[in-house]
């Protein structure tokens, strides 16, 4: 079963849109757990004591499961289970986050509302608890090397090029450009920013040049 981990801001939406051309109703959307909400915690616990994969003929009825949740979730499925996730350069992907709140709002958030209410800068904004080192976070106990693929948007045509060779997954129903709506923000944000950003993120910059350096991006 694949397993496929959409770390928000990664590509994810395009990438569930290859996978459900592929897999159809066999593909399984799991976007309840929120990982970036408060209350996380217990929703995790709880999900561990009735697992998705434990229902009745969960695993018989999916081939792929895609969403908003920690890449170990699955790891006790009967079945084989090949992780898979997109990364982003940190500072852009939190960037791309604040951009994305700004025009969709999810007011069930209170780090949204906070954005929204207190009209927090792109450097406040990653500086919340919760917006920081999000990757990681997504990732749980689990590290690079215990992914069956990992891309990046930075080096899309080449990830996506070697997830065919790994799958035989056809991946020309997935945009290879990086179109950011937020284009003239990311441009927008200063040296010193980005900077500050970097710094509040150094897990996930270190996660990222981790998984770079292994995809040889």
């Amino acid at each position: 079963m694949l397993v496929s981990v959409h770390i928000p801001k990664t590509a994810g939406t395009a990438f569930r849109t290859l996978l459900s051309a592929h897999f159809g109703e066999r593909l399984f959307l799991d976007y309840a757990e929120r990982p970036l909400a408060p209350g996380f915690r217990w929703r995790r616990f709880k999900q561990r004591l009735r697992p998705e994969h434990v229902a009745a003929g969960f695993e018989s009825a999916f081939d792929c499961v895609h969403g908003h949740f920690v890449a170990d979730k699955y790891d006790t499925a009967d079945r084989p289970v090949r992780c898979v996730a997109w990364l982003r350069d940190p500072v852009e992907r939190t960037v791309s986050h604040y951009g994305y709140w700004k025009r969709v709002p999810d007011l069930r958030n209170p780090d949204c509302r906070a954005l929204i209410e207190r009209t927090l800068s792109v450097e406040e904004f990653a500086a919340l608890p919760r917006m920081r080192d999000v990757m990681t976070r997504f990732f749980g106990g689990k590290k690079p090397e215990d992914f069956f693929f990992l891309g990046t948007v930075e080096t899309m045509p080449e990830s996506l090029a070697r997830f065919h060779r790994l799958t035989g997954i056809a991946v020309d129903t997935m945009s290879i450009e990086n179109r950011d709506e937020d284009a003239t923000l990311h441009d927008s944000v200063s040296p010193s920013a980005r900077h500050a950003i970097d710094r509040l993120n150094r897990r996930d910059r270190a996660l990222y040049e981790t998984v770079n350096k292994m995809i040889g991006g």
